[in-house]
């Protein structure tokens, strides 16, 4: 486990051995097939990036599901949590696309418990996560987690190469 940290803000970064295994070009043509296929919600003026998925996209993909859990596992050093609440979607940007950078936090207002917050990339990209003074460098097949209370966006830019990008926001009770 590696960390990056600001003066007031800490990503902590984990390797995941189920996506490692999983991420080939079938996997990334399921995941775009996916995102493209299912609405990341039910709002007219949705503020979401152009192709995002339902927020269920681990449902389908059981793999995600059980690297999430395993993050867990390893960050709390326990395997009795329960997940109160846990959102995880899928991103799809296309090569040559200009990323939508809009500053955004993921707290559950009025939900009680531990809220934690994660993405992964699953292609190669230099286009990380911007938060207040620092930048996650991405690097794939990895779990980038931090407190679901801390602004963040997608780096401006525009993509060289097909991105995509897993993301969660969860509230846990120990």
């Amino acid at each position: 486990m590696d960390c990056l940290v600001g003066t007031k803000q800490m990503v902590e970064v984990f390797d995941c051995p189920y996506i490692s295994k999983a991420n080939n070009k079938k996997f990334q043509q399921d995941l775009i097939k996916y995102t493209k296929e299912t609405k990341c919600c039910e709002e007219e003026n949705c503020n979401h990036p152009k192709i995002q998925s339902d927020l269920k996209i681990n449902q389908a993909f059981s793999v995600i599901d059980d690297s999430i859990n395993n993050l867990f596992k390893t960050y709390l050093g326990a395997d009795n949590f329960i997940f109160t609440k846990k959102n995880v979607w899928g991103y799809y940007a296309s090569k040559d696309s200009q990323l939508q950078s809009v500053v955004h936090n993921h707290m559950f207002k009025k939900q009680k418990g531990l809220q934690l917050s994660a993405v992964m990339y699953i292609t190669p990209t230099k286009l990380g996560t911007d938060f207040t003074d620092f930048k996650i460098k991405p690097e794939i097949n990895k779990w980038y987690l931090w407190h679901s209370g801390l602004f963040h966006k997608p780096e401006a830019g525009v993509t060289h190469k097909d991105r995509i990008v897993l993301a969660f926001s969860s509230v846990i009770s120990i």
